[in-house]
């Protein structure tokens, strides 16, 4: 099909373009990891990526997080970003959406993260503890509704009480997420979930594989809907391109020729 007919038949232009790919590797410890990533569309300036990560170490670990709203502390490994777009646009910043790929590395001592079952209760309980925390917005929202309701001249039943709680975690909170499950790709067993909400189609699908006792490997992808009224018309294309991804990756022994490549940081704590 002729490329500018194919586009008009999809609806949009952009997203990863499967034949422009590139691998990329990155030595964590005495294994490499292998993912083989579109090019982006995204213009962004050129960065310095690191290749040596020493998951098992604490000090390194805590010399190099970085630390988002909620509760997710970890050490970013790569990221890579693909536009959703108009075949034709009218008008400047007129995209559908954009899907990314974030690679990243985590740490716990509450379970042993080779565990995957235990794995996948911690990934879940995480959210929640923080969102429900002393300083999480469902409490936060808890607490102001509480306190519209103490200052009405009849205050709310308990049931209504908790009603209007829960709409406003569904709305503006974080409401609870499925469980996780395993999925298998590449011969690997990986703990999916996804922190997603019933009134907003933008989401994260989570990917999480075992690294050591204390240590895992996350797949973080971010579906940012612009456009709610075009999202299915690349959400397919988008799934389809994540399970290739995630199908490319593997952790494999560093190969014996690219030792003299590794640097002298993977000395555990």
């Amino acid at each position: 099909m002729i490329p500018i007919l194919k586009d008009f038949w999809r609806g949009f232009v952009g997203g990863p373009e499967l034949k422009f790919n590139m691998t990329h590797k990155f030595n964590l410890e005495n294994k490499q990891l292998s993912i083989t990533l579109p090019d982006s569309n995204v213009m962004a300036a050129p960065s310095s990526v690191d290749v040596h990560f020493p998951y098992s170490s604490k000090s390194w670990f805590e010399n190099n997080t970085e630390e988002s709203p909620d509760q997710h502390i970890y050490v970013h490994v790569f990221t890579e970003n693909w536009m959703y777009l108009p075949v034709i646009s009218m008008i400047p910043g007129d995209e559908f959406g954009m899907l990314s790929c974030q690679l990243r590395i985590k740490q716990t001592d509450k379970i042993n993260v080779l565990d995957k079952q235990a794995l996948a209760v911690f990934v879940i309980q995480a959210y929640n503890d923080f969102h429900n925390g002393p300083n999480g917005i469902n409490t936060e929202i808890r607490q102001e509704i509480t306190e519209q309701s103490s200052k009405k001249a009849t205050p709310w039943t308990p049931e209504k009480l908790q009603e209007e709680i829960d709409g406003w975690i569904e709305n503006r909170g974080k409401p609870l997420i499925p469980a996780a499950q395993m999925i298998k790709f590449n011969q690997n067993d990986w703990i999916f979930y996804q922190e997603v909400r019933s009134n907003r189609l933008s989401r994260y699908d989570y990917y999480c594989l075992p690294l050591s006792e204390n240590s895992f490997l996350e797949v973080k992808f971010n579906y940012r809907v612009d456009r709610s009224d075009k999202f299915k018309k690349w959400e397919k294309h988008a799934l389809a391109s994540q399970e290739l991804i995630m199908e490319s990756i593997s952790l494999a022994p560093i190969p014996l020729d690219q030792d003299n490549l590794l640097v002298d940081n993977t000395a555990k704590d």
